[in-house]
């Protein structure tokens, strides 16, 4: 008898362990922290909410605009995509000569964080003195190294300080221009070279 009520209690304690648990949600109204599929709380739009105690309160977030314009960079004056994008392709160039060299003696490149296209690579290589030491600022910006394009000062996928380029948008029409003036390079390198 004591056999049988153990095997009784074993059973319903079995199944009650593979029942389905009733989903735990944590929710907060005032944060809008509800759990989604993924797993990940969704935080978005919270709610303001003023407390006596203000590191519990919650302003209201500022617009895009606002959050531009508290950033302080060149695009915080910028209202419209075509400002920015204005903003973005015009050179910087007197900046950048009167910019101290950086801890370690090192200075990017004339266009470094500005438009990397084939006429930014035209200036740079007319400026290149081949009898010269490479630096930053002096390079040959259509020589290539195991397949690779140097960044705007000059510096390889790979090496220490590399920066990814701000390029410009290509077409087929423009790769075959870019294709005729180096054909043309190439014919006439500069002397040293």
């Amino acid at each position: 008898m004591k056999v049988t009520a153990a095997v009784v209690v074993c059973t319903a304690a079995s199944a009650s362990a593979f029942a389905p648990q009733p989903a735990f949600k944590v929710s907060s109204t005032a944060l809008n922290m509800d759990k989604g599929a993924g797993g990940m709380f969704d935080t978005r739009d919270p709610e303001t909410m003023d407390h006596e105690d203000p590191r519990k309160s919650i302003s209201a977030a500022p617009s895009f605009e606002e959050y531009l314009k508290s950033r302080g960079g060149r695009c915080g004056q910028c209202s419209s995509p075509s400002l920015v994008m204005k903003a973005l392709n015009e050179p910087v160039r007197d900046r950048k000569k009167e910019e101290p060299a950086a801890e370690g003696g090192f200075t990017y490149g004339e266009y470094d964080e500005v438009m990397w296209d084939n006429d930014a690579k035209k200036d740079v290589y007319n400026k290149w003195d081949p009898s010269s030491p490479r630096s930053t600022r002096n390079f040959n910006p259509f020589e290539t190294w195991e397949g690779n394009s140097p960044d705007a000062s000059g510096i390889y996928p790979g090496e220490n300080r590399y920066k990814d380029p701000i390029r410009p948008d290509i077409s087929y029409a423009i790769m075959l221009e870019e294709k005729a003036e180096a054909e043309e390079r190439n014919a006439s390198p500069k002397a040293g070279s």
